[in-house]
């Protein structure tokens, strides 16, 4: 998650005017959520190893301009060529020029798509940033295992997934560079890029995810229903098939409780490009050398990937 526009803890202002109930309202309703059979329709042994190794300290925190951060890129792309999802232009990686960070310009992000059964001319994109924010002055690292290693691993395994069992409408899977400046190098690249192939009239969507690992209250936000309300039926659908506690909220009030510039999505909605954001609340390690894979339950974890899988099975033209 973006560091200029970091989310916080806040108290939940409740907006009478939004298309659901105050955080307050949604957690009693759920309080007693039925138990259901977990779904585990994505490769749990991959997610893992994916997580485990981008968030390692041989990856050093992934900035820009570091050999660790080189290693994640190629993790990512080996990953996404295993895949064998397509490119619109020969190529997954995607170069771009942006601010001066350690010495280097160059961002990089990793671009392939799946076509869709019913509607190949319309486009979701699943958005994940795998830069994060390096080294202390003393030889920290910040591994950044839930921001946002969690997120980056649960994109590849949608991208095997839907490789496997294609979605109706087109899907492209973005692994964002230099999201942690909070201006969103990488995201206002792939805007551009997409402009260009396959146009930006044809993406429809956007679905970004951005530390969905520490649920440890089992809660994890869907923000951006306050401004595209008719997605509301995204999380009515999901809720009965998970046991993850999916609320909705952080879309709307003062900078801290609203997290429309806290990621990536934000260059998607600037373009009025519908969009949810899904995250977690800050927990005590957002953002320093103690986000690791340690503090990570891996069943919840794998419980909140595969929500988000059927999230997207659920989205209808």
């Amino acid at each position: 998650m973006g560091f200029i526009f970091a989310c916080s803890k806040s108290v939940d202002p409740g907006g009478s005017s939004d298309p659901y109930p105050s955080i307050d309202q949604q957690r009693a309703a759920l309080a007693n959520k039925p138990h259901v059979t977990p779904t585990r329709i994505l490769d749990s042994v991959q997610i893992i190893a994916d997580l485990e190794y981008l968030a390692s300290d041989l990856c050093e925190g992934r900035t820009p301009g570091t050999v660790g951060h080189s290693l994640a890129i190629n993790r990512v792309l080996t990953q996404m060529r295993a895949t064998q999802v397509d490119s619109f232009d020969n190529s997954l990686v995607q170069d771009f020029n942006g601010f001066n960070i350690n010495g280097t310009t160059k961002g990089t992000n990793i671009v392939g798509w799946v076509q869709g059964t019913r509607f190949p001319d319309k486009y979701i994109v699943i958005t994940a940033h795998y830069d994060h924010l390096g080294k202390t002055f003393d030889g920290k690292i910040y591994n950044g295992a839930d921001d946002n290693a969690s997120g980056v691993a649960c994109l590849l395994s949608l991208a095997k997934f839907f490789k496997n069992n294609p979605h109706t409408h087109s899907l492209i899977f973005a692994a964002l560079d230099r999201e942690e400046s909070g201006i969103f190098e990488g995201a206002n690249n792939v805007i551009n890029y997409l402009d260009v192939k396959p146009g930006l009239a044809k993406v429809i969507f956007n679905l970004n995810l951005d530390m969905i690992a520490r649920s440890d209250s089992n809660e994890i936000f869907a923000c951006g229903i306050h401004y595209f309300p008719s997605n509301k039926y995204l999380i009515d659908e999901t809720q009965n098939k998970t046991n993850v506690k999916l609320l909705m909220g952080h879309d709307y009030g003062s900078l801290g409780y609203n997290w429309i510039k806290s990621s990536d999505h934000y260059a998607f909605y600037l373009k009025n490009i519908p969009f949810l954001y899904i995250g977690v609340e800050d927990h005590p390690d957002y953002h320093t050398p103690t986000d690791d894979v340690e503090k990570i339950n891996y069943s919840k974890f794998i419980e909140n990937c595969n929500m988000i899988a059927l999230l997207l099975k659920a989205f209808k033209n």
